[in-house]
């Protein structure tokens, strides 16, 4: 069972969350949970621990200072990487990805009715994202 860090970082107003790495069938991913317990984004699958663990280290290294393209306005413009990208579905949900400075898909959020809710989202990655790895 999985708890939350409830550290606190003064500099920047929020609690710190932590990433949990994940295993199956010598598979990896990480989710970084944020402070309030939630998911707040999940990699994608990666073939080794160390591999996830250089995911992580990318996220936190990328993410503070991203860009962020809405894909979801009509002629959006694109915007360098490292950005977290927003998308909707058919269902009229949103999600985003963050892609790496390299240009590819490290991780993606969960879907969201509402489209505060999800920058909301981006925000706290960008705010959490140097957490601590737990242990396991």
């Amino acid at each position: 069972e999985f708890s939350v860090s409830r550290s606190f970082d003064h500099s920047r107003g929020f609690a710190m969350g932590q990433y949990v790495v994940n295993e199956s069938e010598g598979r990896y991913q990480f989710n970084l949970c944020a402070s309030n317990g939630h998911v707040a984004i999940s990699s994608i699958v990666y073939p080794s621990r160390h591999d996830a663990e250089r995911g992580i280290e990318d996220l936190r290294r990328e993410a503070p200072n991203a860009n962020i393209e809405d894909g979801t306005e009509k002629d959006f413009e694109r915007v360098p990487a490292p950005k977290f990208r927003i998308y909707q579905d058919l269902g009229g949900e949103y999600f985003f990805a963050f892609i790496d400075a390299s240009g590819e898909d490290l991780a993606l959020s969960h879907k969201y009715s509402e489209k505060e809710s999800m920058l909301r989202r981006i925000e706290r990655v960008m705010a959490e994202c140097d957490s601590s790895v737990a242990m396991g």
